[in-house]
């Protein structure tokens, strides 16, 4: 796969009817429809960035996460919270509660390994020879980043979910949707974990108004938060630049 001209998309704030994430929860929550879901979106979640939890808050421009490029996990992460706190899907208890935010953090470092590869290591804006996009090469350095990490998520699921064989939680969805892009990006990542696999399947499958998301088109089309192709084009400032992720 060779991108000459990647299209630049939109990277700025995440508006929460834009979001497919934002979509398949509400339409759990049995708001369904454009109209019924913009209202929810203008009524309960135009303040969502008060959700943003205390780890991921940037105290000033020194401790901002420069990986979060377009900033779309941190909106994410906030966003999700939000529709859990307002809909009933933040788990009661303070184990469960600390293990959503566990696996909000590994979520996090997942997918912004991804967009960093994608976006300044196999594509680099900045630099004047690399113009075109090498898929592959980005697929390899990002499994040797992900296995690790795919073995932590699987320690922190009491199966299927997060807590259980029980009602998924905020924290579900947004695994959901981070290894849907993933296996978009690097189709079969997750194929020889048996619990991923369990989990894709038993969330996919579960029987609650869940289902009437994953019959719509907009389901079925499109990434969840990012897309798997470069599409941050702002030159970054050099400096950020230097050094591999980890």
């Amino acid at each position: 796969m060779t991108l000459l001209n990647p299209e630049k998309v939109e990277t700025g704030p995440l508006d929460p009817i834009k979001s497919k994430v934002v979509k398949m929860m509400l339409t759990s929550r049995m708001q369904i429809g454009e109209k019924h879901q913009k209202i929810a979106c203008d009524r309960k979640l135009a303040n969502y960035m008060d959700h943003c939890p205390e780890w991921l808050k940037s105290k000033d421009n020194n401790s901002k996460n420069w990986m979060d490029l377009d900033n779309k996990m941190t909106e994410t992460i906030a966003v999700v919270r939000a529709i859990g706190a307002e809909w009933f899907l933040i788990p009661d208890d303070a184990a469960n509660q600390e293990k959503c935010e566990q696996v909000e953090k590994i979520l996090f470092s997942v997918m912004n390994t991804m967009v960093y590869l994608i976006n300044k290591i196999c594509f680099a804006p900045n630099s004047t020879e690399c113009n075109n996009f090498d898929v592959e090469y980005a697929r390899t350095r990002f499994m040797a980043k992900f296995q690790p990490k795919a073995k932590a998520i699987e320690d922190l699921l009491d199966g299927p979910f997060i807590m259980g064989d029980t009602l998924p939680v905020y924290a579900d969805y947004l695994l959901y949707a981070c290894l849907y892009d993933i296996n978009v990006f690097c189709p079969g990542a997750y194929d020889k974990s048996a619990k991923l696999s369990e989990f894709m399947d038993k969330f996919y499958h579960y029987p609650s108004p869940i289902r009437r998301w994953f019959r719509t088109n907009e389901a079925k089309t499109g990434e969840y938060i990012r897309p798997p192709v470069p599409h941050i084009m702002e030159l970054l400032p050099e400096e950020l630049g230097q050094g591999d992720i980890h």
